[in-house]
């Protein structure tokens, strides 16, 4: 089944006020989603103030300062000011895999609720994360993950990450959300229902096509890491998005360590990129399938935007 990229353009006309008030307009293209249809817009005229949204880099480095006395994610305090869980649970309260320690939420947004601190630096700047450093945090949720569901049969589950204020991070030490629950999120669900739409009509996966399609045009296709594919999507729904998406697997329990440091290799690759862009501020999203299930109609995987910055 063919994937198609549909788009429409239309203009904005005014009288402007950088051209003397004479007639002026910018070009608006109306891009729908090849999977699940919803319209996006992708516009020029924010182009101008492109310089406006680089990093004060005083500013963000008195702001790291001015929070490092009281961060309690930073080593001398993490064990004595984080909650623990039950022994029975997690056997000494908490999960550490190298520098990465993951402790309950102390402010719990879904039934499970846990954060895993990335490093014992205060402040990691964009460029400076490692893959190892994303992975060891990845692997941690996923000790997580495995737990809940063999203990509680947990079905979805997720991890989030929150770059600084204007991503929604109350805290500059770096660190991810990982949560869980018997409720899927909107874009997992979305994300199941319109790809099982697709197979059942194609008899085919839409991420495998897409991906194929994607290579042919050799417009948005990035890279491919391990078992993970790379692309900018076709309709955006923020600003510089990027996708990843590890083949043929549908849920965290069926990643590997590899996978998880395929992963961590793509997402550190585009933070690089944003911090040669200017840009200070970001957020990801991991998302799954059913634990419980394989899915042919879905791949799991992340999807990176960039924020406003500092």
């Amino acid at each position: 089944m063919k994937i198609e990229f549909n788009k429409y353009i239309s203009q904005a006309v005014f009288l402007s006020p950088l051209k003397n008030f004479e007639l002026d307009s910018q070009e608006i293209e109306t891009r729908l989603d090849p999977l699940t249809g919803y319209a996006t817009k992708v516009r020029t005229g924010r182009q101008f103030w492109q310089k406006e949204y680089t990093t004060d880099e005083k500013l963000l480095a008195e702001i790291i300062e001015q929070s490092r006395d009281w961060c309690f994610f930073c080593p001398e305090k993490v064990n004595q000011a984080t909650p623990k869980y039950p022994e029975e649970f997690i056997p000494g309260g908490r999960i550490v895999v190298g520098e990465a320690c993951l402790f309950h939420n102390l402010f719990a947004q879904k039934e499970n609720s846990a954060i895993a601190v990335l490093s014992r630096q205060h402040f990691v700047p964009l460029d400076e994360f490692t893959p190892d450093m994303l992975a060891n945090a990845f692997k941690a949720c996923s000790i997580y993950f495995h737990r809940l569901y063999e203990k509680e049969s947990v079905r979805y589950a997720e991890i989030g990450f929150n770059y600084l204020f204007p991503a929604g991070a109350s805290l500059s030490h770096p660190h991810l959300q990982a949560l869980a629950s018997n409720w899927p999120h909107f874009l997992i669900a979305e994300l199941i229902d319109h790809g099982q739409e697709y197979y059942a009509k194609a008899s085919s996966s839409f991420w495998e096509n897409l991906v194929n399609t994607e290579k042919e045009i050799g417009q948005r296709y990035l890279n491919r890491l391990g078992n993970t594919e790379w692309l900018e999507p076709f309709a955006p729904m923020r600003e510089d998005e990027v996708h990843g998406m590890v083949r043929n697997k549908s849920n965290f329990l069926e990643f590997d360590d590899s996978d998880w440091e395929s992963l961590a290799d793509g997402i550190s690759r585009v933070f690089k990129y944003y911090k040669d862009k200017g840009l200070s501020s970001c957020n990801f999203a991991i998302y799954s399938g059913p634990l419980d299930e394989k899915l042919d109609y879905l791949w799991a995987g992340v999807r990176i935007v960039s924020r406003t910055s500092v």
